[in-house]
């Protein structure tokens, strides 16, 4: 389905590049899970359970996912359509789910902590991803609307065919994942109470992939200009700041900062469709448009933390 791929120079073989850093990624992320856990028998036990389990279920749920919600796929849905995986189509959330559900399984399997596995898993997850995205250049995925700002048209972020010029967003979630992975790394260190680095990566990986899923205008996962990964992903981070709020109303201490999280989370998501309006339907200009949505973004961010940080002194 995506004739423009690189495909590499392998006598017999058809081997895709992005196929390769998908591989690599998958290596990366086992070896940093292994890292993370050797210290404890449980965890250690619970990551190789992990580590046998992800490759299938993300595998198999990133295919049925971006089979069942992609537009493009739907004239063609069929058994037979969806298990011939060499035509290619595949959703990261799909994947990112399945490596979750993993976590959940072999924690059960070894007798170890759901959520300590969980927090052990979100570096990973994020070490992962730096690979995958930068994966996608050898691909037509991970492009933005065709830019209209000449410093950005005449940087190493640009890439350019015979009409226009085209943000590399793949580049910045490859940035974005590897600052995420250093970030939940740290706090790791720190020996947070247990699910405190989960819900980080859950919050800010919500939060900065649905900037990133609005930038991306290739056409993956999208019904008219609704991007099915965006949707996701406001559902990923907003899911969590209400479970943090929850937490947070249950213990005793103030209540303002949880209250100011919920008041404030449907009104910035309505405030997100509407600057997603204003970006695919009005003349203001793009920069304008994300000028609003980045304050947006940042708001949930903060308020998340924060209660994270409250539940950290707790801890």
């Amino acid at each position: 389905m995506y004739e423009d791929a690189v495909i590499l120079p392998v006598p017999g073989a058809r081997i895709y590049a992005y196929g390769l850093m998908l591989a690599l990624g998958c290596w990366l992320a086992i070896i940093l899970l292994w890292r993370l856990s050797s210290r404890h028998e449980r965890l250690s036990r619970a990551a190789a359970f992990t580590s046998l389990l992800a490759l299938p279920m993300g595998f198999a749920l990133a295919r049925a996912m971006y089979c069942l919600l992609d537009s493009a796929f739907q004239p063609i849905l069929t058994l037979r359509n969806l298990l011939n995986v060499h035509t290619g189509g595949f959703a990261m959330y799909g994947a990112l789910l399945g490596a979750a559900l993993s976590a959940l399984i072999g924690a059960r399997l070894a007798g170890a902590n759901k959520m300590r596995m969980l927090d052990l898993l979100s570096p990973a997850l994020a070490a992962f991803l730096v690979p995958a995205r930068l994966g996608e250049g050898f691909t037509t995925l991970g492009i933005s609307r065709p830019l209209t700002t000449s410093w950005l048209t005449d940087s190493f972020l640009a890439s350019r065919d015979a009409y226009d010029s085209y943000l590399r967003t793949y580049l910045l979630e490859a940035a974005t994942a590897l600052i995420l992975a250093v970030f939940l790394i740290r706090m790791l260190r720190r020996n947070v109470k247990e699910g405190l680095v989960f819900s980080s990566f859950c919050l800010l990986y919500g939060v900065t992939q649905t900037l990133m899923e609005s930038l991306r205008y290739d056409g993956h996962l999208r019904f008219g200009f609704i991007g099915v990964q965006q949707v996701l992903s406001a559902a990923l981070f907003g899911v969590t700041l209400i479970a943090l709020s929850v937490r947070a109303l249950r213990r005793q201490g103030g209540k303002l900062l949880p209250v100011i999280a919920l008041a404030s989370l449907p009104l910035v998501l309505a405030a997100l469709v509407g600057v997603e309006f204003l970006i695919d339907r009005s003349e203001l200009g793009k920069l304008f448009s994300y000028g609003l949505y980045l304050p947006l973004l940042a708001l949930p961010a903060a308020l998340g933390m924060r209660l994270i940080k409250g539940e950290e002194g707790l801890g």
